[in-house]
């Protein structure tokens, strides 16, 4: 199978009670089409980082960039794995408020170098316990 990853930076504009719906969705359309992750929220933006088949993540990515519960989707990480990351988690969540700052000034700077987008999703799931092979 082929196997990708895909990490990306939104700002959030969800409602707080949009989370637990947003999340719900997630998990319901990532099992159906074999997709796992973990999404991180800050208070103010998201981080996600998707695992799957090339063609679902496709697919994810254009429900994803229709939601209308966050903006300015920028994706850091993409391309080929040799395994999943979380591969018991339709949608893990841990909620990061530390992150906002980071990843406000990503979302409104200069493009991120590949080498610099995967050192920063290596530390923002650095707190994220993988699932165990």
């Amino acid at each position: 199978m082929d196997l990708y990853q895909l990490f990306y930076l939104s700002r959030s504009v969800a409602a707080p009670d949009d989370l637990d719906r947003l999340l719900a969705s997630a998990r319901r359309h990532n099992q159906r089409r074999g997709v796992t992750g973990v999404m991180l929220f800050s208070g103010g933006h998201f981080a996600q980082l998707l695992e799957g088949p090339a063609q679902a993540l496709r697919e994810t990515m254009v429900f994803i960039d229709a939601d209308t519960r966050h903006t300015a989707v920028t994706r850091l990480v993409e391309g080929p794995i040799a395994r999943r990351r979380f591969d018991n988690w339709s949608m893990a969540f841990f909620e990061a408020p530390g992150a906002d700052d980071l990843i406000h000034h990503l979302l409104a700077g200069a493009p991120v170098s590949l080498e610099r987008a995967q050192r920063i999703m290596e530390r923002m799931l650095a707190h994220c316990p993988p699932t165990e092979h």
